[in-house]
């Protein structure tokens, strides 16, 4: 077990943690603000998923462009530049929904230009933790950031709900564009030098395109990242609906107001909280293979039982369990991941892999309300649910998959270059 607030990590890490913190609270604000938006106005599925699709599409494929910037630049630098940004377009939105002008194109549109920001933001908050805590304090670390990012969904989840409730939308959205400048500020107190390392032999001037070659080359020369990319892949396309039916479950199958949506975010991300407090005494009693398998499972099972439970306080605990499953297996995986990947390659890594993790998301998100419309609430959850569990034993094909997730700090700093020397040859080049 773990505590919520390890001030051990110290103040570096912590001011990183409390912007986006803020911004996670206005995330929450803003996310159901714009569903609750879009289906009032529209009262269809189809539409909301139209305006978040191209999102996600935007932050999915802007993605391992951007990690190679942020093996470059600062990585404190590019998140200021990116909260910056985002605070420009959430502003806009909220003058959209100021002057009640709801052009589903233009909405879009913004909420796009928006993806902008949030994939540069990936890039470099994937790689910026490493720099920011010691080497041994790595794993805790990541189990605090999943644990206070989680509370700061609960929180915004709660807060979304009240804010469109009793503010309205242009209250909601107003908080998501301040948010961002608050993450701003608290960005600006890192001390810590956040520039990255280069490898040997390669100078800061080279050019940008080889890096994302080397990073795109670097991935596909060691299978156990390239495998465990492809399954991933196919198990966020059976996840991303999720961003369209949860707002439908909650404002059309159960006719319940702005806040029982908050709710059902809130009691993810509540799950997630115990996940995160939970993981470290888990993995001390399981393999970490045998945990990520259990937990994605754990997904699956909840969002196909989902539908059909009743009333409104047994969806939440669904969506609790559901949460405590998401965060078992993220918090292993990334931990490694910054264990074994060296800093002068980490950002374009951990974008390049994102990219191929969540390269066909958008595809679920734009067929959630076909799916919706043409088969029912129900059904749509039932198969991605079950799509979800059938793919869980293919972990287990993932070459190497065991050794990676169970290797110690010290084992996993060496782990490529013992089992894939060829494939770090350029590294040393």
């Amino acid at each position: 077990m773990t505590g919520l607030f390890d001030v051990s990590l110290g103040r570096d890490f912590w001011m990183f943690r409390f912007g986006q913190l803020v911004s996670l609270l206005g995330d929450g604000c803003g996310m159901i603000a714009l569903s609750w938006w879009v289906l009032d106005k529209s009262g269809s599925a189809a539409r909301m998923s139209a305006v978040l699709a191209p999102a996600m599409a935007v932050r999915v494929l802007l993605l391992p462009l951007m990690g190679p910037l942020a093996d470059r630049i600062p990585r404190k630098r590019l998140i200021l530049i990116a909260d910056l940004w985002r605070f420009v377009f959430s502003l806009a939105i909220a003058v959209l929904v100021r002057r009640d002008r709801f052009d589903a194109g233009l909405l879009a549109a913004l909420y796009a230009l928006s993806g902008v920001g949030g994939a540069l933001f990936a890039a470099a908050s994937s790689a910026i933790v490493p720099q920011l805590v010691e080497r041994g304090s790595l794993q805790k670390a990541m189990r605090q950031t999943h644990a206070v990012d989680s509370l700061a969904r609960v929180a915004g989840g709660i807060l979304g709900g009240v804010v469109v409730s009793f503010l309205g939308v242009f209250g909601a959205f107003i908080f998501d564009a301040l948010s961002y400048l608050i993450s701003a500020v608290s960005c600006l107190w890192i001390k810590a030098s956040t520039r990255p390392e280069r490898a040997a032999g390669h100078s800061a001037g080279g050019l940008w395109s080889d890096d994302l070659v080397e990073g795109f080359r670097l991935i596909y020369r060691i299978p156990v990242l390239f495998w465990l990319c492809v399954v991933a892949m196919f198990m966020n396309l059976a996840l991303s609906p999720m961003a369209v039916l949860l707002p439908v479950l909650a404002k059309q199958a159960r006719g319940m107001p702005a806040w029982f949506l908050g709710g059902l975010e809130s009691s993810i991300s509540l799950g997630a909280i115990v996940g995160a407090l939970t993981v470290g005494w888990v993995l001390t009693r399981l393999r970490a293979h045998w945990v990520i398998c259990a937990a994605i499972a754990m997904l699956g099972i909840g969002i196909m039982i989902l539908p059909w439970v009743p009333n409104a306080l047994l969806p939440l605990s669904v969506l609790f369990w559901i949460g405590v499953g998401q965060t078992w297996a993220d918090v292993p995986i990334g931990t490694q991941l910054s264990l074994t990947v060296p800093d002068s390659h980490r950002a374009r890594v951990g974008a390049i892999m994102g990219f191929l993790c969540g390269g066909i998301a958008p595809l679920g998100v734009a067929a959630a309300g076909f799916l919706i419309s043409s088969f029912g609430l129900t059904a749509a959850m039932a198969c991605m649910g079950a799509s979800l569990l059938a793919m869980t034993p293919l972990l287990l094909l993932v070459p190497r998959f065991a050794d990676f997730m169970n290797a110690s700090p010290l084992e996993a700093e060496g782990f490529l270059a013992r089992h894939y020397p060829d494939a770090l040859d350029p590294l040393a080049k």
